[in-house]
């Protein structure tokens, strides 16, 4: 979809010779936009920025890779550079376009949309639907120098999980060996839960996850887990996968890092859930969704376009930014303010991973009362606000009266940069709405 990266990019991005081109013109079928993330002052990004225009110009010219599919690449240069004069120079030497250097605070919101917090970073997008083909195209190149496998999209999780897992067999000690494309084809959902027996946290939810299997399996619901140990001994793993019913992957077995790669985790204790069918990745956050709803009463917890604001949020909100609509914590209310965001709400969920806006309603409790204090706002109620935290301001709509059209025209407003932030005071801004995580709730890094 064209307007998806219009929307992310503007409707024009600029030659090294300043002339304007159409963001549209970028987009279609077999077309792939790659946003590279740079600047002239940084030493790696001057050793990838060779590599990188070679690999573009041998796409583009009679001496294409030879594996690559038949994607037309177009690259926009997303400057990290300090001042003009470097953005020009840097800009005029390159083949690709380029975000023209005074759309600093779009160049500040891609970053933060797609974790940029080191450069050089490469993103590649399906210029036909504006989904994201790959985070990582610099390691991708970097792999794969000749790009051949270019553009590098993910492989189907059949692929990558293919080959055996270990399934407990009670009373023994031997485990049976289970195909992994059985599992997929048997079951609906599937659970990756990646943990360690060293990992105090992951010990505090194990249990959680060992009661949540069993009644969800009483239930006959069609689920099942992987657990993909980070374990540091066989002994341990061992130990481990004993004392718990679902399937393994084997000890040090090379999909535990394919796996990860492929579903971007890089802490424990996680459990991403999967649609068996599809491959899609249904949440990544499925121990907060059951530390929540211990009940499973919304499993699988697919992402709504309008949530409550709850603690699980209270982590999002600190990253992104938030449509947040304050209600006086009836039901009537909550629902009436529901009503109010619905519209734009399921808008923007349209624009999957790449949304700009996450939509919450909120009632009267303390966490509700902490984001009015972090953000310096009074008592109003209803009060429509945007918490962009990252960027610590706060816009808030003016209108007294609310409904479906006052939101969507404050939304499209704030997409379209016309509305004027207030920033959140300094003292409040050094504050994080997220609690510090009890050892229950903390994530270990792997």
């Amino acid at each position: 979809m064209a307007h998806t990266i219009e929307s992310l990019l503007g409707e024009t991005v600029q030659r090294s010779c300043g002339q304007a081109v159409s963001v549209r013109s970028l987009c279609g079928k077999e077309r792939v936009v790659g946003f590279y993330f740079t600047a002239s002052w940084s030493p790696p990004c001057r050793m990838f920025t060779p590599i990188l225009t070679s690999f573009y110009e041998s796409l583009r010219g009679a001496s294409r890779p030879s594996g690559a599919g038949t994607d037309h690449l177009e690259i926009v240069q997303i400057s990290w550079d300090r001042d003009e004069t470097s953005f020009r120079e840097a800009a005029g030497a390159a083949p690709w376009l380029s975000l023209p250097f005074q759309d600093r605070d779009r160049q500040r919101k891609l970053s933060r949309k797609f974790g940029v917090h080191g450069i050089p970073r490469l993103v590649l997008l399906d210029g036909e639907t504006g989904r994201v083909i790959t985070r990582d195209g610099f390691d991708r190149l970097q792999e794969d120098n000749s790009g051949s496998a270019f553009p590098w999209r993910r492989k189907p999780l059949a692929d990558v999980i293919k080959g055996t897992l270990l399934q407990p067999v009670e009373g023994s000690e031997t485990p049976d060996k289970v195909e992994a494309s059985t599992v997929l084809e048997s079951n609906k959902i599937v659970g990756f839960y990646f943990s360690a027996q060293w990992c105090i946290p992951c010990r505090y939810f194990d249990p959680e996850l060992v009661r949540a299997y069993t009644e969800l399996k009483k239930k006959g619901q069609s689920f099942q887990v992987i657990m993909v140990s980070a374990d540091r001994s066989e002994e341990s793993f061992q130990r481990h996968a004993a004392g718990v019913p679902w399937l393994t992957l084997p000890f040090e077995d090379p999909r535990n890092q394919a796996i990860k790669a492929h579903l971007g985790v890089d802490g424990i204790p996680m459990l991403v859930l999967v649609d068996c069918a599809t491959g899609a990745t249904i949440t990544m956050q499925g121990r907060q969704a059951l530390m929540q709803d211990p009940e499973c009463q919304d499993f699988p917890w697919h992402p709504k376009p309008i949530e409550d604001l709850n603690p699980l949020a209270s982590v999002v909100i600190n990253e992104r930014s938030c449509v947040i609509l304050f209600t006086d914590g009836t039901e009537a209310g909550l629902e009436q303010g529901r009503s109010v965001l619905s519209a734009a709400a399921t808008k923007e969920s349209e624009k999957g991973d790449v949304r700009d806006l996450l939509f919450f309603v909120a009632g009267e409790d303390e966490l509700s009362e902490n984001v009015r204090d972090f953000a310096d706002l009074d008592d109003t109620c209803p009060m429509l606000i945007i918490l962009d935290s990252p960027e610590q301001n706060v816009y808030v709509c003016p209108d007294a009266k609310l409904s479906p059209q006052v939101a969507s025209l404050f939304v499209d407003s704030f997409l379209q940069g016309e509305l004027t932030p207030t920033p959140i005071p300094p003292m409040m801004a050094d504050e994080n709405l997220a609690e510090c995580p009890s050892e229950s709730q903390a994530e270990a890094v792997v």
